[in-house]
């Protein structure tokens, strides 16, 4: 072999050896970028998730700072305790509370916290409180005075809703039904006014039955009153129910409106003390003014929903979840002419008041066997993916046309 056929042939070996070391180099170096972005990008989610702490904290002590404004006075038996979002009047004769107060913010409509029922003494109550015992197979639910689901917000706050001094014994058709829809119906006025003030409580009187089981006999209430204050006006306005505590109490809001005078007159109870415009609001009781609307935020205070089968309606409680979203698609439009040649996917009503759509960018539309604007027009389907917020609604990105299916109930 010629000397240059040599060196030729040294030459090749070594390019050859050096593009595999190379190569081996790459990627390795490749590796260990993927692992540094992996760690800033963690580094980065334990930053927001901080900041998120913190500003839930800072609302927790401002609703706080806010009801400690606004303590009822009296009954002479009643024990303050105050945690993260709601203060309760606590009664040791009872062993319930004589009242609770709490706010409802906006934060709530966008909540994601679902029920934790983790029902539990409160160690604050010096006395203690009534535990499972107190109320297992007893006949009657344990009725939450300030409603979980009015805590969705937050998991901090929505565990505590759980402790026996925010609890008292109701039937499950009140509970379940009546008392459940004007929670509900609350939450709605919350989309529509702003945030809430919310007084709730049994009330309490000498010689009420009591639940003759567990170590605390707790009082049976013949009634419960809830009382909802708007302080966002320049003139607060409120509005104040009460319900018997029996089986055959109604579904109408409207037949126990009553006044906050009336209530403090059967539990000894002074509303608002120090808020010198109560005066002109504890005589009315005018539910008119206020409306019964039927918003967003109606039907979801329970979290029982299949996540195969999620309403539209109430895939705003589902941010973050990976589900099945469920309805009737009334409108599409593809935007060819766009930069992203996005496609809209609204469900159950026109834009803008669609509760829910399904987005498509033009990129992955050659991962469609049809046009997905014309296909799905008028079909009852679901939509599989991540439920995210953009402007306010939740939408899901589909990326493919597996994640669309025919609705089957």
């Amino acid at each position: 072999m010629a000397m240059h056929q040599v060196k030729i042939w040294k030459l090749f070996l070594f390019g050859l050896i050096f593009s595999i070391g190379g190569a081996y180099i790459h990627a390795q170096t490749t590796d260990d970028l993927i692992k540094h972005e992996e760690e800033k990008l963690k580094e980065q989610q334990d930053k927001v998730q901080k900041i998120t702490d913190e500003i839930e904290e800072l609302k927790l002590q401002k609703i706080r700072e806010t009801l400690k404004k606004y303590i009822p006075k009296g009954p002479a038996v009643n024990e303050i305790i105050t945690h993260s979002a709601m203060i309760i009047g606590y009664n040791e004769v009872h062993e319930q509370p004589n009242w609770v107060m709490h706010i409802i913010p906006k934060d709530v409509i966008t909540g994601i916290e679902t029920r934790s029922n983790d029902f539990r003494p409160d160690s604050l109550v010096t006395s203690g409180t009534s535990d499972v015992e107190d109320y297992w197979d007893s006949g009657y639910d344990r009725g939450h005075m300030a409603p979980s689901a009015d805590f969705r917000w937050s998991k901090k706050a929505l565990s505590e809703s759980y402790y026996y001094s925010n609890i008292s014994p109701q039937t499950p058709e009140l509970n379940r039904e009546a008392w459940s829809n004007l929670e509900m119906q609350i939450r709605e006025w919350v989309v529509q006014y702003g945030d809430l003030l919310v007084i709730t409580g049994p009330v309490l009187k000498d010689s009420l039955p009591k639940i003759q089981q567990g170590s605390y006999r707790v009082s049976i209430p013949e009634a419960d009153f809830k009382i909802v204050v708007d302080l966002n006006r320049e003139q607060p306005r409120a509005l104040a129910f009460l319900y018997p505590n029996t089986k055959d109490v109604k579904d109408k809001i409207q037949d126990y409106v009553v006044t906050i005078d009336s209530i403090e007159k059967i539990t000894g109870i002074t509303f608002f003390p120090n808020l010198p415009q109560a005066e002109s609001f504890k005589k009315v009781s005018d539910l008119n003014s206020w409306g019964q609307s039927s918003t967003q935020i109606s039907q979801a205070p329970e979290f029982k929903y299949d996540l195969n089968h999620v309403p539209t309606r109430q895939s705003i409680y589902f941010l973050g979840t990976e589900c099945n979203v469920c309805g009737e698609v009334v409108a599409t439009r593809y935007n060819k002419n766009t930069t992203t040649k996005i496609t809209y996917i609204n469900f159950d009503e026109l834009y803008p008041n669609s509760p829910f759509t399904a987005v498509i960018f033009g990129k992955d539309r050659i991962n469609f066997s049809y046009e997905p604007e014309v296909y799905l027009k008028g079909k009852k389907i679901c939509v599989r993916g991540l439920v995210q917020l953009y402007k306010g609604k939740p939408q899901i990105v589909a990326t493919n046309e597996k994640q669309f299916t025919l609705y089957k109930p």
